[in-house]
């Protein structure tokens, strides 16, 4: 499966344009989707970046995992590739004008604009973080010290999104 190509589409990039926003020549993009050249590290560096991706996603690794912006927070979230395309499908995913992938969690979720919804996605988030360490039976109290840290990365799941919803009911 090459992901490559899917991510261009889905972007609604020709191969030309796709060049002219990465520097990689339309040629190579065309060989390296068409599975015929490998992508050089330097290739695959740029193109995980412009894709907002990761490289394992992009090699066909493993899918995880594609990242989503949450605009009115400046967050990213971390999503498997099955509920990426269930979100992308019902229209929670968006590209806004830099081409930069975005994700409405306040329509996700069900609630107005105005809702600060992104501090139950951290305290959720830190509160799973908290089960796992207590979990781990060689945890230590330093395990502890990263839960102080502000939480700008959220795998973004549906039973996160389901408990979400839950707690706003």
């Amino acid at each position: 499966m090459n992901r490559l190509k899917e991510l261009r589409e889905e972007r609604g990039l020709t191969t030309r344009a796709m060049a002219d926003l990465t520097e990689i020549n339309h040629v190579v993009i065309t060989n390296y989707e068409n599975e015929k050249r490998d992508l050089s590290t330097k290739s695959l560096r740029k193109l995980s970046e412009f894709f907002e991706v990761t490289t394992d996603y992009l090699l066909c690794i493993n899918n995880y995992c594609v990242f989503a912006r949450y605009k009115e927070g400046n967050y990213m979230f971390t999503i498997r590739y099955d509920y990426y395309k269930e979100l992308r499908d019902s229209n929670y995913i968006y590209f806004d004008n830099n081409n930069h992938r975005c994700i409405d969690i306040n329509s996700l979720v069900g609630v107005s604009n105005s809702s600060n919804v992104i501090g139950l996605f951290e305290e959720f988030t830190r509160i799973e973080q908290i089960d796992a360490i207590f979990d781990n039976k060689y945890a230590k109290p330093k395990d502890f010290e990263k839960l102080d840290d502000k939480i700008e990365e959220i795998e973004l799941t549906r039973g996160l999104v389901e408990r979400i919803k839950s707690a706003l009911r």
